[in-house]
């Protein structure tokens, strides 16, 4: 108990070091000076939360808790198994209309490659369900990630061909992030939340089956989990795959700078090298402003919003190459 208490100690003096330490540097900037959140509303780190294979438990156990909670979770579906097909009104009306819903891509069925048609057409056969019961941009990314367990008749040179060719992201390795099976409590999960925290970086679970099915999570340890993320959520960005890969990837090669400072206007430019037809997800930034605003009022093309000023600074999101930004007083 007492080694407990002495971690736990220690993890939250460093990370409030190192908080200090950022805002103290970041505190001598002049009016116009702007920084790249490293995450999204500058949370100090990202978590993920995946579901695989549509399992019953998903409807019934996970679903729920997570909507109440209006928290974000990626659904790898596969329409072509039986436990999808049981339950399609719920998978492709009822879970689509809530909010913090995500599908990724995990084929449509649960076999192996038979060749590399047979992994195309299985592949993308998923990507239009997805695109039918989210429509919306077309193409765009979307997570993938293969069915496991399996011994596929094509290697993975042509799986990635398949998935680069239909704007896919492979979704990160179950390997030491299974839940039941890397993670058995939420205490355990938790505490790699925490480290992430403290590190500025991110974390992800595989579940499968909640409080039943296969490869299954305790549904009480389930529910402890949700609980203590939402303690952590000023901290935490709980986001979905695909929104974290962007945001990463976009952030890899923004610039930002100043174009124009005075005491009425601030003028920001954001640039990114990704590209803007698939990497279309706002940058988080952050404004140094003159003494006496104490709301900003933020214009980047068409769009318009209102942010408060904290400690001198505004934050606001930002989409790179869309136009400068126009920051002006709104008391």
């Amino acid at each position: 108990m007492i080694k407990t208490l002495l971690r736990t100690s220690a993890s939250v003096l460093l990370a409030a070091m190192t908080l200090f330490s950022a805002a103290g540097a970041f505190a001598a900037s002049n009016p116009g000076d702007t920084r790249i959140a490293k995450w999204k509303d500058d949370k100090k780190a990202a978590f993920m939360m995946f579901f695989d294979d549509a399992a019953p438990t998903h409807v019934t156990n996970v679903f729920p808790e997570l909507v109440k909670r209006n928290l974000t979770a990626t659904y790898y579906i596969i329409p072509g198994k039986g436990e999808y097909k049981s339950r399609l009104a719920f998978w492709e009306k009822e879970a689509p209309a809530a909010p913090g819903v995500v599908y990724g891509n995990h084929t449509t069925i649960p076999g192996a490659f038979q060749s590399l048609e047979h992994a195309e057409k299985v592949i993308t056969d998923c990507s239009e369900v997805i695109y039918r019961v989210f429509p919306g941009k077309r193409p765009r990314l979307i997570s993938y990630v293969s069915p496991g367990g399996q011994k596929h008749q094509i290697n993975q040179a042509q799986i990635d061909e398949i998935i680069a060719k239909h704007h896919l992201v492979l979704r990160p390795p179950f390997k030491g992030h299974g839940a039941g099976v890397h993670f058995k409590t939420a205490a355990d999960i938790l505490r790699a939340v925490d480290n992430a925290e403290v590190g500025g970086g991110s974390e992800y679970v595989i579940f499968h089956g909640i409080g039943g099915d296969w490869l299954k999570f305790d549904g009480a340890e389930f529910v402890a989990l949700l609980d203590g993320l939402e303690t952590r959520r000023d901290a935490l960005w709980i986001t979905d795959h695909v929104s974290a890969h962007k945001y990463e990837t976009e952030l890899a090669t923004a610039k930002v700078r100043t174009v124009k400072s005075g005491a009425s206007e601030i003028r920001v430019a954001l640039e990114s090298q990704a590209d803007p037809a698939l990497y279309d997800l706002p940058l988080t930034l952050v404004t140094a402003v003159p003494a006496g605003w104490s709301r900003v009022r933020v214009t980047q093309g068409k769009q318009a919003s209102v942010a408060a000023v904290e400690g001198g600074f505004v934050r606001y999101d930002a989409l790179p190459g869309d136009g400068e930004i126009v920051l002006a007083p709104a008391n």
